[in-house]
């Protein structure tokens, strides 16, 4: 019998050893844990049940192909209904732009200023129930209701609340996110009827906070509301989201193991460019990103969040994990894209290019490998 080299013997243990240790990371299982009566999903780096999403795009809306009442400039939000219209938000004009499944404009409502069923800032626009569209606009500090058509149903003062967010469930309740500086930073999300009468404090998270120093890092408690009115959300902090029954009880957490992204020094020094720093106050840029940038859900009840890690092409990697907290799923998107929406197997972005506000909408089927 011939004798392997040296050099093929260490080559074949190392070839061996690395196929034991992939074995091994692909097949780390997804723990549940009961603490203090709440079920507890730990989801490793690398779950066993980890698939691949594959992405193709079939439709874009946008740039000089569209006409001018249909011209997209600076997108603040993208809904999608049962029929499959697009509904985008542009705060240039502060109008709604619809368009239909093949992108053909349909409709243009909403009106920029302070009177009567008129919008100044809605910066966020939500679909509630499949019905109505909601907006919160801080300017003129007010939620306004529109039906999918563009008539203006009513409007709610928020004279007395000082919300940052709103978003409304099926009933119609409202939850709002105050967040409230000082010498404490403290966030809460609160829950109120339709005519925003307070009913119960869902959580309240607080912080510690450096005088005269500046957070460059969001800080801001991500949330959404599921289909079946539950509530998600989430502190930048951790990698750890919880879920909240409508009545307030914690249903579920769930936690995700993850290798923190460093912050470069190229990265650092456009943050500090990007602001104006006030006399007698200094910047404050931590070593490494945030667990994840933000998250949204679809009728299903799985998150998608976007994380800070990088693809091989500088594009940013989502964690998609199940209804019950468990992460099934993997892909990335270019770096100037943001999710929106994941509705029928169809995943619908926001681009931007060379810097610019957001002014394509894209749209992605799905495929799970």
């Amino acid at each position: 019998m011939r004798k392997l080299s040296p050099i093929l013997r260490l080559s074949m243990i190392l070839f061996i050893t690395s196929l034991v240790f992939s074995f091994f990371i692909q097949t780390e299982e997804i723990k549940i844990k009961i603490i203090d009566g709440i079920p507890v999903v730990y989801n490793p780096k690398v779950p066993a049940s980890l698939q691949k999403i594959a992405l193709e795009e079939n439709l874009i809306i946008g740039g000089e192909k569209e006409s001018p009442e249909y011209a997209l400039s600076d997108i603040r939000s993208v809904q999608v209904d049962e029929e499959e219209n697009i509904y985008v938000l542009d705060l240039k004009d502060v109008r709604v732009k619809v368009f239909d499944k093949n992108g053909k404009g349909l409709r243009v409502f909403g009106k920029k200023g302070q009177g009567p069923c008129e919008l100044q800032l809605p910066y966020r626009m939500y679909l509630i129930s499949g019905k109505e569209l909601m907006f919160y606009d801080m300017s003129n500090r007010r939620i306004s209701y529109y039906s999918l058509d563009g008539k203006c149903l009513r409007e709610i003062s928020t004279q007395k609340q000082m919300f940052d967010r709103t978003i409304a469930d099926s009933k119609g309740d409202v939850i709002g996110y105050f967040f409230i500086p000082g010498e404490r930073y403290v966030h809460e999300l609160k829950k109120f009827d339709s005519k925003l009468n307070p009913l119960m404090t869902i959580v309240t998270v607080e912080e510690e906070r450096t005088p005269y120093v500046i957070e460059m890092l969001d800080t801001s408690l991500q949330f959404r509301v599921l289909e079946n009115d539950n509530i998600i959300w989430s502190h930048p902090s951790s990698y750890e989201i919880s879920i909240i029954s409508p009545k307030g009880k914690t249903l579920r957490k769930i936690m995700k193991a993850y290798d923190p992204v460093k912050i470069t020094e190229a990265e650092k020094k456009e943050m500090i460019e990007s602001i104006t720093t006030p006399p007698g106050y200094k910047v404050k840029i931590p070593e490494y990103y945030n667990p994840f940038y933000y998250f949204i859900c679809d009728e299903n009840g799985r998150i998608f969040v976007r994380t800070f890690e990088r693809d091989s092409k500088g594009g940013f990697c989502h964690d998609v994990f199940d209804a019950e907290g468990r992460d099934i799923g993997k892909f990335s998107l270019p770096a100037n894209e943001n999710i929106f929406v994941v509705k029928k197997g169809k995943m619908y972005s926001v681009m931007s290019k060379n810097g610019q506000p957001f002014s394509f909408v894209k749209r992605y089927s799905m495929e799970w490998q």
